[in-house]
Formats: C-alpha cells, structure tokens, sequence
C-alpha cells in the first residue's frame, strides 16, 4: 500500500503478494528453479539455484509506482530463513533492463527465527550487472525506483528458502 510518506508492502496481514512475479536466471540460460507462495501470515520465497549455464540467480519482484519512495529514508524488513549461510538481497530498479544500473542492499540470516532490520536508503549499494559500482544510492534516484525485487545472487548453487512478513519505507 503507498501513502504520502511510504510504501508498505505486508504479506502476512494484506496479503500484498498478488503482483509478484518470479524471475530467474533462465532468462538468461540458467537452470536455477524458484517459487513464491502466500501463507496466512508472509510469502515464502524459496527454490534451487544453479551455477550451470552461468546462471545464479532466482529471484521475485514487482512494479510499484514510480516516485512512491520519493519521501522514504529507511527500509524495515521482517523475515525468517533456515539459511544462515546465504545472501539475500533486497534492490530497487528503474529500469528493466539487466545491464542498467540498479541499487541493492544484501543481508545474511543471523537466526532461523523472525528477524527484522532497518536500514537507511542510503545504505544501497549501487550496483550493474551483480557488480558493485558505488558506496551509496543518491536519495534522489528514489524518485524514479518502480521495481523491487528480492534475489538471491550469492554464487553459490543449492536451495535456499526465506519467508518475508513485510516490507516498509518510510
């Protein structure tokens, strides 16, 4: 749900899942297999990734409206994992296009119970092609992000699993 001063986007109460969509590295060639599914409480993201065929990614995402972050300074994510040895990342796009610079924080499972961080906008990297290419996302990029995505990109093959209850910017 967007409001003047945010974007909530909660799995377990609203029910927010219905416009995500998975994509995976078999755009791309890859054999990486990945599935979303609403539950009562979150969406569970889980699934196998591949390194064959340079693939090495899963991931699911969807469109918001554009500039709905425009006023945000922090992002507060509640999740849970099995997986204390992978990198999960959480990046914000505007552009579908693979190769144009995009933004993404990465976070690695401390707990197989709840978790939830908050962080500052900011606190993106700035990212091409799964590469780092900058320490910080200018605030004013917020203004044309209109896809958020959480991928698993971490190079390493193996199934992972990550249940998510919400997503806010504020």
């Amino acid at each position: 749900m967007t409001t003047n001063t945010g974007l909530t986007i909660d799995f377990g109460t609203n029910k927010d899942g219905d416009t995500w969509r998975i994509v995976n590295d078999g755009v791309m060639g890859g054999l990486s297999q990945s599935n979303a599914v609403l539950t009562d409480d979150s969406v569970q993201f889980k699934g196998d990734v591949s390194l064959e065929n340079n693939g090495g990614f899963a991931s699911m995402r969807t469109l918001i409206t554009e500039g709905a972050l425009t006023h945000c300074k922090t992002m507060t994510l509640r999740y849970k994992s099995n997986n204390k040895d992978r990198i999960f990342g959480l990046s914000l796009k505007n552009s579908q296009r693979y190769y144009i610079p995009y933004y993404k924080y990465t976070f690695t499972p401390k707990t197989t119970d709840w978790e939830k961080i908050t962080i500052n906008l900011s606190d993106f990297k700035h990212y091409k092609i799964s590469e780092i290419i900058g320490d910080q996302m200018p605030i004013k990029a917020l203004e044309e992000v209109f896809n958020i995505a959480l991928i698993i990109s971490d190079k390493k093959a193996g199934s992972f699993d990550i249940e998510i209850d919400y997503i806010k910017f504020e």
